[in-house]
């Protein structure tokens, strides 16, 4: 009797269910452990989403200047924050609702479950296909800005591969929607159609990676560019192509620990849209933050220098035409070079003039300085002049 007290562990008996027809249902403790801590590490993964989309529409609407609040992109961004917002809050309320009651999830018994929780699940599956809708608009945007510069054939190309991309993340999402709404009225499982939620997982990843790369290797090219020629580099283009990099990588890293880290970090997966929908806005946010603290900045030294020279010439050309006009015997100087011609000073021979300023003439801007000022970031240019020349554009 002790020898079997001994060998009895608690943390794997079973524990028993009667359903209403009388059957019986076995379940171990571990499993509803198990249960516990994925219901609690999903929620946690969906709060985490539901308040960063919420804290960052927020900081996009109050931090964008009012001249680019009107543009396609920023109108995007807002909607695809206030999507993920909404798609996390609608997850996150799943494990309040009776779906996951610890007996009607084990059972199958979805007899508490009504209209209303049923219409919220289904909004559920519905979110994700708008969010989808409008990420990958606001990234063909982006993408459009900098291919209508191409050849006409490399842009029909690029436009007809990318229609074909666009339409595989749709649709997908689209038929996992269907499916799993079906699933849902009908009190059916969905573990059967889970092909379907892989496949709008990867080829929304892949419609990610397609339109972030076009955008990063144009960029790229530009700023190399730039940097053959000799001019500065561009430092919100700079942060424009750092971050349409991050694009790129995060949401596939997230995409990735959907299938390798299922009971550490379950749905990790739904991360991935999500990031796209943050690092959108902060990438234009960044990059015009950096352009107006550029051009508002200056060297207070050299201003307070400036101002100092400028009263000193004027002192001495003050205390110059005083001794010119009102005792010129006691001046000793450059005057002594002047001759009396007509009663007035004049000099014999013209002076020179060591530098020419000229004004500066603004060369036209080429076409990736115009898109980037369309998406909110405004593109700086400095001038240099030249001493007994003229005028050089860096």
């Amino acid at each position: 009797m002790m020898a079997s007290s001994n060998s009895f562990d608690p943390f794997s008996q079973n524990v028993t269910f009667l359903m209403k027809d009388g059957e019986v249902i076995n379940l171990g403790v571990s499993a509803i452990d198990n249960w516990y801590l994925y219901s609690v590490k999903t929620s946690i993964n969906y709060g985490a989403q539901l308040g960063a989309c919420f804290v960052m529409f927020f900081a996009t609407a109050l931090l964008t200047r009012e001249s680019q609040r009107g543009k396609p992109v920023f109108i995007l961004n807002l909607v695809s924050l206030f999507l993920g917002t909404l798609r996390a809050l609608l997850l996150a309320v799943w494990f309040t609702s009776p779906w996951s009651e610890l007996y009607s999830y084990f059972s199958g018994d979805v007899s508490r479950v009504g209209r209303a929780t049923i219409a919220t699940s289904v909004a559920g599956t519905v979110i994700p296909v708008l969010l989808t809708l409008t990420v990958n608009a606001s990234l063909v945007l982006q993408v459009q800005t900098v291919c209508k510069v191409m050849g006409r054939k490399y842009y029909y190309c690029v436009c007809a591969l990318a229609f074909l991309v666009l339409l595989l993340a749709i649709g997908f999402r689209f038929t996992q929607c269907i499916t799993n709404s079906m699933a849902i009225t009908s009190d059916g499982t969905y573990y059967s159609k889970l092909w379907i939620r892989t496949g709008a997982l990867v080829t929304e990843t892949i419609s990610i990676w397609f339109f972030s790369a076009i955008f990063t290797w144009k960029l790229f090219w530009t700023i190399m560019t730039r940097r053959k020629h000799g001019w500065n580099n561009l430092n919100p283009m700079q942060i424009l192509m750092i971050m349409s990099g991050c694009t790129m990588v995060i949401p596939s890293i997230f995409a990735v620990l959907e299938y390798t880290t299922i009971e550490s970090f379950p749905d990790a997966g739904t991360l991935a849209l999500t990031m796209v929908a943050l690092l959108l806005p902060l990438s234009s946010l960044w990059a015009a933050m950096v352009t107006t603290a550029q051009s508002s900045s200056f060297n207070l030294s050299s201003f307070i220098g400036s101002q100092q020279s400028h009263e000193n010439m004027s002192r001495n050309y003050s205390e110059l035409g005083r001794k010119t006009f009102c005792n010129q015997s006691t001046f000793t100087g450059p005057l002594e070079s002047f001759k009396d011609r007509k009663g007035s000073l004049a000099p014999i021979s013209p002076s020179t003039i060591d530098s020419i300023v000229e004004a500066p003439t603004h060369a036209p801007r080429d076409s990736t300085e115009r898109d980037l000022e369309a998406m909110g970031v405004r593109v700086d240019k400095s001038y240099s002049v030249h001493s007994g020349k003229g005028l050089v554009g860096n």
